[in-house]
């Protein structure tokens, strides 16, 4: 059973990624394709639990696969704005084509919402606050990881998914959790701002050239 660990935080370096790697595969647990996303994987993990859980983004994500191999019962759905490929997918999961900050569900549907390296990605934060606080059960987590880099990264001409590409800074990451509070969706601690390494770069995993970035993790909480 994985440990839970702090929240809130940035991927410090690819020793870090190498023990979130080794963590998953002694739980036996679903890894991620690019090994540096095992951070958000074995961070998020060990706070999953029963009832009903959402992926916004679910196209290469693999938080659905692993509720599933946890056995939790609840209803479980994914949804991309492109349809997640066969290779992707689990069974026990729905999966839907739509926008993440408008999508199909009812409101107050889900216990859990995950949202992992896609608000960089052109998502409007006010929109996508309003749509995880809809979504979401009152007490209900929402777990949201992204591209971070301080200072910012300057990625105008730069695009992944055939969508722009927002390295986010401590400013954006500060409008976020700003955002999210003003509808309803507390941090469940204060953020710890340290990081070490840009782990994130041309050497490693980096999609494009001349690019340095960690991930990073936060919590909330519908209050």
């Amino acid at each position: 059973m994985l440990t839970k660990l702090k929240l809130n935080k940035f991927l410090q370096s690819r020793a870090e990624v190498n023990q979130c790697t080794n963590d998953l595969n002694l739980a036996s647990l679903k890894l991620h394709g690019l090994d540096c996303k095992n951070f958000d994987l074995r961070n998020i993990i060990p706070f999953l639990k029963p009832g009903n859980f959402c992926d916004l983004g679910a196209a290469g994500s693999f938080i659905l696969h692993n509720h599933v191999i946890l056995g939790l019962q609840g209803r479980r759905v994914g949804i991309d704005l492109v349809d997640v490929a066969e290779h992707d997918r689990t069974s026990g999961v729905e999966y839907f084509k739509g926008s993440l900050v408008n999508t199909p569900f009812e409101n107050e549907s889900f216990s859990q919402i995950t949202c992992l390296s896609v608000i960089e990605h052109e998502v409007e934060y006010t929109a996508f606050a309003k749509e995880v606080s809809r979504l979401l059960k009152t007490g209900g987590d929402a777990f949201v990881s992204f591209d971070y880099a301080e200072p910012k990264m300057k990625t105008e001409r730069m695009k992944l998914f055939n969508l722009d590409w927002n390295i986010l800074c401590k400013a954006d990451v500060e409008t976020l959790v700003s955002v999210m509070a003003e509808n309803g969706l507390k941090i469940t601690s204060e953020i710890d701002w340290t990081t070490n390494e840009m782990v994130i770069n041309p050497a490693y995993c980096a999609p494009c050239a001349d690019v340095y970035y960690t991930f990073g993790l936060l919590h909330f909480i519908k209050a």
